[in-house]
């Protein structure tokens, strides 16, 4: 369904990823890891372009979050300013965690994880039980987006693991260093035979680490995932 709405903030998360939170229309459900399509006018032109959400149904805005880049409708997300108004399409999608199973594993890289933080979310404000392991790898401490969002939701949630990995660390990080890999999922997640994954971001990222689960033995239908080009 269609839907008309204003933009009601806009938060930096980093220095190149923006949210942008809507106001939520009436009416408007989702589950947690659905996507909207946005129309935004670009020179008088209707163009549209879909994101994942990245609040939860727990809450009342909707939220989605861009890496700025110098493409067409990035660059013209970037313009948008408090109050402008914009038509969003959904909610499509069946990346969706609403407690179904009891133990999960969700791995991404960079700005995929926008539909595992609605998850999150989701399970931390509900109470869901599953327990959760999210490896979530970045460039370097300044390029993680939802970082002191994702620490709190560790803190409130005693049922969620949250592992950092970082390619290109500074000297003082303590964390993980690297890229998710094979080795990485085997020793954070020791009993992945017992989860089910979702995994999400850019098509290489989500190849290369299916590909992985698959080599571990983890069924194809216990992996779910979201790999949207252009992430």
């Amino acid at each position: 369904m269609e839907f008309e709405t204003r933009v009601e903030e806009i938060l930096r998360r980093t220095d190149d990823v923006k949210s942008f939170r809507f106001t939520r229309p009436h009416g408007f459900d989702f589950d947690p890891g659905q996507y909207i399509y946005i129309t935004i006018s670009i020179g008088g032109e209707k163009k549209e372009k879909h994101f994942s959400i990245s609040s939860s149904p727990t809450e009342n805005f909707l939220e989605m979050t861009k890496k700025i880049t110098d493409h067409e409708f990035s660059r013209a997300l970037d313009k948008l300013q408090i109050g402008d108004e914009v038509v969003i399409d959904g909610p499509y999608g069946e990346f969706t965690f609403t407690g179904e199973y009891p133990k999960i594993g969700m791995i991404t890289g960079g700005i995929g994880i926008t539909p595992l933080k609605s998850i999150l979310t989701y399970c931390t404000d509900t109470g869901i039980t599953t327990q959760i392991t999210l490896l979530y790898g970045n460039r370097s401490e300044e390029t993680i987006a939802f970082r002191e969002e994702l620490n709190s939701l560790e803190q409130q949630n005693k049922n969620l693991r949250v592992i950092h990995t970082l390619s290109r660390p500074g000297a003082d990080w303590k964390g993980r260093r690297g890229h998710v890999d094979l080795a990485m999922i085997k020793e954070e997640i020791p009993d992945y035979a017992d989860r089910v994954f979702y995994v999400c971001g850019p098509p290489a990222l989500v190849e290369d680490l299916v590909n992985a689960l698959v080599t571990l033995g983890v069924p194809a239908e216990n992996i779910n995932m979201e790999d949207f080009p252009g992430y």
